[in-house]
């Protein structure tokens, strides 16, 4: 008998002592992690003066949008489809349209072509002469005296030209070249709250956009994107004098390129 009660307190306490190693060492089901108060950083805290000036710029903005006829959204070209897919989604219809604003990055400065070859030849021959250098003669006999990477480098070749051989370049011209879109720019027109607010939204996901209130254009929208017009030469004043080997035509460009 008192063999059996030894036994049973044994297992009483065995019992016991894992019923407290279980409750001490086990977390609880359902209760939340510990936080390690000494790791926890604050990012940022926005100065009360900032916040409130950021606040009164946002209220002037939306302000601002409210009271305009149209919206405009520019955004970077490589934005655009993305953009255009967010104005899908709001069904607006022919309220939005889209227009690539471009710029051109090479000026070609050139001479009108030639009526033969051996006119193009003999002017060439000139304009070496009155020390012009780097002057090329094009397929179609016009003569090319450069390819610049801006309009002023392109205008001060012109001045150069004038100075050397002012007869000589009667007709010359600057020609934009090569079209590159520096931006797309959506216009919604009659926004409503709803719509001004979405596009607030919405501006926060692109980076570098711009969303402003605007007079609506004149002509009426369209969901084509709308391409700049062919660019045409820049008629440079001459002399009243022209040479004889100079006819009026159409200029040319070099692939030569200068800055």
């Amino acid at each position: 008998m008192a063999r059996f009660i030894f036994l049973l307190l044994v297992v009483v306490n065995l019992a016991f002592a894992g019923h407290i190693y279980l409750t001490t060492n086990k977390p609880r089901e359902g209760m939340p992690a510990e936080v390690n108060r000494d790791a926890m950083k604050v990012l940022s805290v926005t100065d009360p003066a900032t916040a409130q000036r950021e606040a009164s710029e946002a209220r002037k903005m939306v302000e601002t949008l409210t009271s305009a006829a149209c919206l405009q959204f520019a955004v970077k070209p490589a934005d655009a489809p993305r953009a255009q897919a967010a104005f899908a989604v709001m069904d607006l219809g022919e309220r939005v349209s889209l227009k690539n604003l471009e710029e051109f990055t090479r000026f070609a400065v050139s001479l009108p072509v030639q009526r033969d070859r051996k006119l193009a030849d003999a002017l060439v021959a000139n304009l070496k002469k009155a020390n012009v250098k780097d002057v090329l003669i094009m397929a179609d006999n016009s003569v090319s005296l450069g390819l610049f990477s801006s309009e002023e480098a392109a205008q001060r070749v012109v001045a150069e030209m004038e100075t050397k051989a002012a007869v000589l370049v009667k007709g010359i011209t600057i020609t934009p070249k090569n079209p590159q879109t520096r931006e797309t720019v959506f216009t919604l027109r009659e926004p409503d709250a709803a719509i001004i607010g979405k596009v607030a939204l919405m501006q926060r996901e692109f980076e570098a956009s711009v969303l402003k209130g605007v007079e609506c254009p004149d002509a009426p929208p369209t969901a084509a994107v709308a391409q700049s017009a062919a660019p045409t030469p820049t008629q440079l004043p001459k002399p009243a004098t022209p040479p004889s080997a100079v006819s009026p035509a159409p200029p040319a460009s070099t692939a030569n390129v200068k800055r």
